[in-house]
């Protein structure tokens, strides 16, 4: 299980790297940050940019129930939003994968929102489709980006169930 967790986050780093154009749009001009990500998931987190307007999104590290989890995502800057040169707000969609024994499900029907835990006994495998909702600040003159993001996610297995994530980070820009 190890195994196939390096080499997805290995897969995907690389898939990023590919498309990303060389365009400089990130903060100081730079094209890729990495760094520390709090929340779901809590580990590292990386962002490609290709324009001035989009970017890729990538993170890696553990759920809160400690298993293994990755997250990609593709991501659309609104960098008018605010009027402002260091803060902006980004949407976007993508997907995670989850790995694991235990993994948290939240199913809503018309009478009732109910969360529970499922624990297979098998090394399971969480898919779910992704939402980004994110804002986003630059400080003048620096290498970095913090953020704040909220995730709202739609599980596909091993159930369907819909929860939201929040996460909150800071990458650095070599």
């Amino acid at each position: 299980m190890k195994q196939l967790f390096r080499n997805a986050i290995l897969s995907a780093t690389l898939l990023l790297g590919l498309v990303s154009t060389g365009l400089a749009q990130g903060p100081m001009g730079k094209d890729f940050g990495i760094g520390l990500t709090l929340g779901e998931p809590t580990g590292v987190t990386a962002r490609f940019w290709l324009s001035k307007q989009n970017s890729w999104d990538l993170a890696a590290g553990a759920s809160y129930l400690g298993n293994p989890h990755i997250q990609a995502g593709y991501l659309w800057h609104y960098n008018q939003a605010f009027n402002s040169r260091i803060v902006s707000i980004y949407l976007g969609v993508g997907g995670i994968l989850g790995f694991g024994e235990k993994g948290k499900v939240v199913i809503i029907n018309r009478r009732k929102v109910d969360s529970w835990y499922f624990d297979d006994g098998n090394d399971g495998l969480l898919v779910a489709a992704r939402g980004v909702a994110g804002l986003q600040i630059i400080p003048r003159n620096t290498p970095l980006d913090i953020y704040l993001e909220l995730n709202p996610i739609l599980g596909l297995t091993p159930d369907v169930g819909f929860d939201a994530l929040v996460a909150v980070g800071i990458r650095f820009y070599p």
